[in-house]
């Protein structure tokens, strides 16, 4: 199974769109991972892709979760956008959430900074901001791919600049 993973695309799902347009059947579904969910809805609409996606902390009038869990091909998977596990400053509740509840793999936003850890059997991944990236970056996506040898993770820039 192949995901295309987002976050913090705040109202701009052109680069995206534009992303799945060049790409075409390449992905069984994608996860927005909030700030802006309503974006996930477009992206759905736009696309017919399926979409899973989390509210952020721009998302205040959003009834979408906080955190979903999900089962894909027997690993357990964590949505979230991270605001509430201080991911700018440490991934150190993330990490402790995960081995407490068993979590394979942690998708997470927030920082707008693609990062990818992997430690103890965990993976924490966020794939950066599709439209305001920090830190001098660019935009970018992030790719999860979920096989009967593990799961991968890989950050794709959008060179839209």
């Amino acid at each position: 199974m192949k995901i295309l993973v987002v976050s913090d695309t705040h109202g701009h799902v052109e680069p995206v769109i534009a992303f799945i347009n060049n790409h075409p059947n390449q992905f069984d579904c994608l996860w927005h991972l909030g700030d802006h969910h309503k974006d996930a809805l477009r992206i759905a609409h736009l696309t017919g892709m399926e979409v899973k996606g989390v509210k952020g902390n721009c998302d205040p009038y959003s009834n979408a979760e906080e955190d979903l869990v999900l089962r894909v091909m027997g690993y357990q998977i964590l949505l979230t956008h991270g605001h509430h596990y201080g991911v700018k400053y440490s991934l150190l509740k993330l990490h402790l959430k995960a081995l407490e509840d068993y979590y394979d793999l942690i998708c997470f936003g927030h920082t707008h900074i693609a990062t990818q850890a992997h430690e103890n059997g965990v993976t924490l991944f966020n794939p950066g901001s599709a439209s305001q990236p920090r830190t001098g970056g660019y935009p970018s996506v992030g790719i999860v791919e979920i096989g009967e040898t593990g799961i991968k993770t890989s950050i794709v820039p959008l060179l839209t600049r």
